[in-house]
């Protein structure tokens, strides 16, 4: 009687096993259909009978990544946590990471993170890494974020996460009015990708440092190469304040702010001015749209008329004024109405 109980209980039990291994195949086939919900239903549904540690934190975990929210997230990846070290603990520690990071709780980012740089050989170590220097900086702790991201730099070669560290670490110096080793760091960016997308913003921060350090000739270099290169990027009227605000220190003495030929407006005074608008969007939607009628040699500079700040488009600029009149009167034929400027 004895035995066949304890056969009983034995066929139970596999039977129980086998059940739940089912189970977790079908949460598995609804998670490759993106069927989240669903998938976080039925891992709700077999947890309670659950009785292997391993398969708890399987499903604590995936009840983690299908959840449609991330406190409920939270929630299971810290359950995790409570259990006794698993495969899974380090994918908790790093996502729930990820979620303080989101949600600005620097400090928990933080501790999350340390957790896993004490497991030096952790697969998210060097994740870890980004995520404690993303948390010191988000809070201005300079110097430490620096020193977290300097590491992952160098350990993570490959990594998506690079160029964003070393931004983040130019930016760090530069905070901390360290100006060179700023400049030092987003001149490696250009270096290793020239076609970056944080270009525009790499030449902004590019000026700031040189213009800090009144290096005034290299900062106008870079505003100028911000605003003639990427017009429409948000920077570029940023960097146009700077030189504006330059022109205005006397430390440049051409109100031309977007014109690269500076050597030429030094001896080419007269431009053929076409419109004078309240900000830079509306003056590059004007230049495209006298360059659709088919002006030539058009450029966007700055003036300032009483004391107020104007984004005009002109044609030239000319040695005499005789040159920017013919200019006028052939504008004039095209039904093109002109003003001649002269560069003061």
């Amino acid at each position: 009687m004895k035995k066949t109980i304890s056969l009983i209980i034995v066929f139970f039990s596999l039977y129980t096993i086998s059940l739940l291994g089912h189970s977790l195949s079908v949460v598995y086939s609804h998670i490759a259909k993106d069927e989240y919900a669903t998938a976080f239903q039925k891992l709700k549904s077999i947890l309670p009978q659950c009785k292997d540690d391993e398969e708890k934190v399987e499903i604590l975990y995936l009840l983690g990544q299908c959840t449609d929210n991330a406190n409920d997230a939270s929630f299971y990846y810290k359950e995790i946590l409570k259990e006794k070290e698993n495969a899974y603990t380090d994918r908790a520690l790093i996502h729930l990471a990820k979620i303080s990071l989101t949600h600005e709780d620097w400090k928990a980012a933080t501790q999350y993170s340390e957790k896993l740089l004490k497991k030096t050989f952790s697969l998210y170590y060097s994740e870890a890494l980004f995520m404690k220097a993303q948390a010191h900086f988000c809070c201005a702790e300079y110097f430490p974020a620096i020193t977290s991201y300097k590491e992952f730099i160098n350990i993570s070669l490959d990594s998506s996460q690079r160029e964003l560290a070393m931004l983040n670490c130019g930016t760090a110096y530069y905070e901390l009015k360290q100006y060179r080793k700023a400049i030092e760091q987003f001149s490696q960016i250009q270096e290793e990708n020239p076609n970056s997308n944080f270009n525009p913003y790499l030449l902004y921060l590019l000026g700031l440092c040189y213009e800090s350090s009144a290096e005034y000739t290299d900062a106008i270099t870079h505003y100028k190469t911000l605003t003639n290169d990427y017009p429409y990027s948000q920077y570029s009227p940023l960097a146009e304040q700077q030189l504006v605000s330059l022109i205005e220190k006397g430390h440049y003495s051409s109100s031309l702010t977007t014109l690269p030929q500076t050597d030429e407006l030094l001896e080419k005074k007269y431009i053929v001015q076409l419109a004078a608008l309240d900000n830079s969007t509306q003056a590059h939607q004007a230049e495209d749209e006298y360059k659709n009628q088919g002006v030539k040699n058009t450029f966007i500079f700055t003036k300032s008329v009483n004391g107020k700040i104007y984004y005009a488009v002109g044609v030239g600029p000319y040695s005499t004024e005789e040159e920017a009149l013919y200019k006028k009167k052939r504008l004039a034929e095209e039904n093109i109405s002109s003003y001649v400027y002269k560069k003061p």
